[in-house]
């Protein structure tokens, strides 16, 4: 129980500093490594939460600044997933990035290629999750992990593919 409750401030500690990132450092290398942290500290979380039920993990949430967030336990692997997909997505795009300003050598077609293709899949991925999730389960998520671009709003996601 206190184990669990450890790591929800840890995540909660986490969403503080995301929530404190000015506008200038969305989408930085600080940005990246929070989410990240993020991402870690709710995998650990979500160990801890399959030993609890359902009620449980609400009252260990009922007192915490992400309790609209992970209203319901399953919120927690959906989040997991949905940060992998955004992380995934993010470092193909830099690596794309890199190429195309850097490095760009006679092989670098082919991994251009892969790299868009992973990317590709990943922003479908999350997609197909966020549309499952819905728009006001979405909201909280972008919101939480402060994606506040134009690529992660809702419409365009729904609008892209």
């Amino acid at each position: 129980m206190a184990t669990f409750q450890r790591l929800l401030v840890n995540l909660e500690i986490i969403a503080d500093d995301l929530d404190a990132l000015h506008g200038s450092d969305c989408f930085s290398d600080k940005h990246l490594a929070l989410l990240e942290a993020f991402r870690a500290a709710l995998v650990k979380l979500n160990a801890a939460a399959m030993e609890q039920t359902e009620a449980s993990c609400k009252a260990y949430f009922r007192h915490s600044s992400l309790a609209s967030v992970y209203a319901k336990k399953q919120m927690l692997s959906v989040h997991v997933k949905l940060i992998g997909y955004v992380l995934s997505y993010w470092e193909a795009n830099e690596k794309v990035s890199e190429i195309i300003n850097d490095d760009f050598d006679p092989r670098a077609d082919k991994r251009l290629e892969l790299l868009q293709v992973k990317a590709i899949r990943a922003k479908a991925q999350l997609k197909t999750v966020a549309t499952a999730m819905g728009k006001e389960d979405y909201g909280r998520f972008i919101e939480v992990l402060k994606l506040s671009g134009k690529d992660w709003q809702w419409d365009t996601l729904r609008a892209r593919f």
